[in-house]
């Protein structure tokens, strides 16, 4: 029960026995004439005690909605039997009050009233003891009902408590707070499953004893941003990052941390909660991925490497270097379809070595194939950018002149017929050239122009050798 209810019943069984009392003593004064002119005070007194003691009762029973009906009657009779009772005493004297103000009051009636009110004082208490006992039975119902409410918290909390124990004691990962210090607070038991340590040797020590030197400096720059945001009133903002951990034997673990703030109700930080996570098979796994990407890109290199072979072995000529026959048709196909796009000229050169047939059957054919590397160094010392030099075949050489007029590339043609008559050759000292110069036509086939330089070169042969023939 609530303190005011049972200070008002005190309040009004208090005033209830006073005004008995008072009303006694009244009495006693009148019969014997004592202080007369303090009569009227005497009532006062009386009135102001029984109203106050009406108005602490009704109050009561419209605040708390407590049933005290019976006793506020009870206390309202009280209140007008005193003013029936004394009430001519608050009245303007007149003549007949006067006579009657100063009869003495028999004493046959003081002793008529006082069991009046005695019966009414008794009742009274019964009816405060009867309002105290439903006070107190009401009282101990919500101290019933506040214990049950009290436990009930406290079997929620503990078994709140037992479960995150639980999962804190059983889970993999090992959960760990500190404070702002960095001193561990707690650190769950899988610890020991994890690096071999006990926890509860590190409570009340740095974490960062738990990493090698590289990994503490990173977790302990994370808590020293978190501390100055919060002192800016900052968020802080989650912090994650794999780190090493030191295992009892010495050896190194991968481990990935999850750390956030830990904040009192009035959201100051206390310190920090965060997660050790074992990583290390995800770890093993992305060191076997990267081997396998690795040696993946190693065999892709190889194979590029291969087909860059294959590719150069499929284009070019083994013993000069050059581009073969079966690419240079290629090249001078895309050549042709340039030139006729931009309307450029183009000009083809077809080259053979004069008497290299004796060459080869007087020195041996090792020596002709050193003339034929010889000769295909210099024709392409002399080439520009654009030009497309390759080996057609035997003793027989074919390049491309882009942006070259027949005229051009005849000039072209006598000047390589000139380097390569005065060029050393090893043993036959002087190699000359017969040299087939064809521009090509508009509308005219691959086919055809090769045709024409190839009379042309014939034509070169046929007039003497170390000749140059332009097709008209």
């Amino acid at each position: 029960m609530k303190a005011p209810i049972a200070i008002a019943l005190q309040t009004a069984g208090l005033l209830s026995a006073l005004v008995f009392l008072i009303h006694s003593i009244s009495d006693v004064l009148a019969v014997n004439r004592l202080y007369e002119s303090q009569h009227i005070l005497i009532v006062l007194l009386l009135i102001t005690l029984s109203l106050w003691a009406l108005l602490e009762i009704t109050l009561l029973r419209h605040l708390h909605h407590i049933a005290l009906c019976p006793l506020e009657v009870l206390l309202g009779v009280q209140l007008v039997l005193v003013l029936s009772r004394h009430g001519h005493d608050l009245l303007p004297p007149t003549p007949a009050t006067e006579s009657l103000g100063s009869a003495t009051p028999e004493v046959g009636e003081a002793l008529l009233f006082l069991p009046i009110h005695l019966v009414l004082f008794l009742a009274i208490s019964k009816c405060l003891i009867n309002a105290f006992a439903y006070a107190e039975r009401l009282r101990a119902s919500q101290l019933r009902q506040q214990m049950f409410t009290l436990q009930c918290t406290k079997d929620a909390l503990e078994e709140s408590e037992k479960r995150y124990r639980l999962m804190a004691h059983n889970v993999d990962d090992v959960i760990w707070t500190v404070d702002t210090t960095g001193s561990c607070t707690f650190i769950s038991p899988s610890l020991q499953q994890l690096s071999g340590h006990d926890p509860d040797e590190l409570i009340g020590r740095p974490l960062s004893l738990l990493c090698p030197p590289e990994s503490a400096d990173i977790l302990l720059q994370a808590m020293q941003h978190g501390l100055q945001q919060a002192r800016h009133g900052n968020n802080i903002p989650p912090f994650r990052a794999e780190l090493k951990q030191k295992h009892l034997d010495g050896s190194l673990i991968w481990t990935e941390i999850m750390m956030n703030g830990l904040h009192r109700d009035d959201g100051a930080l206390t310190g920090f909660v965060g997660v050790s996570r074992d990583i290390r098979n995800r770890k093993l796994y992305e060191l076997n991925l990267r081997d396998a990407r690795d040696a993946a890109e190693e065999a892709n290199l190889a194979l590029l490497s291969a087909n860059a072979r294959l590719h150069g072995l499929a284009t070019t000529d083994m013993l000069t270097g050059l581009a073969n026959r079966s690419h240079f048709k290629e090249a001078v196909s895309r050549q042709m379809e340039q030139s006729r796009l931009h309307g450029d000229r183009l000009a083809l050169l077809m080259l053979d070595l004069d008497n290299f047939k004796t060459i080869n059957d007087r020195y041996g054919h090792s020596l002709g194939d050193i003339i034929l590397v010889e000769m295909s160094r210099l024709l392409k010392a002399s080439l520009r950018k654009h030009d497309l030099l390759a080996r057609w075949g035997g003793d027989e050489f074919i390049l491309t002149l882009p942006r070259t007029n027949a005229t051009q590339a005849l000039q072209f043609a006598d000047q390589l017929r000139l380097q390569c008559s005065v060029h050393p050759f090893p043993a036959v000292r002087t190699i000359t050239l017969c040299i087939g110069v064809a521009e090509l036509g508009s509308d005219e086939t691959l086919r055809q122009w090769l045709n024409r330089a190839d009379t042309m070169l014939g034509t070169a042969k046929n007039a003497g050798r170390n000749t140059v023939k332009l097709s008209i």
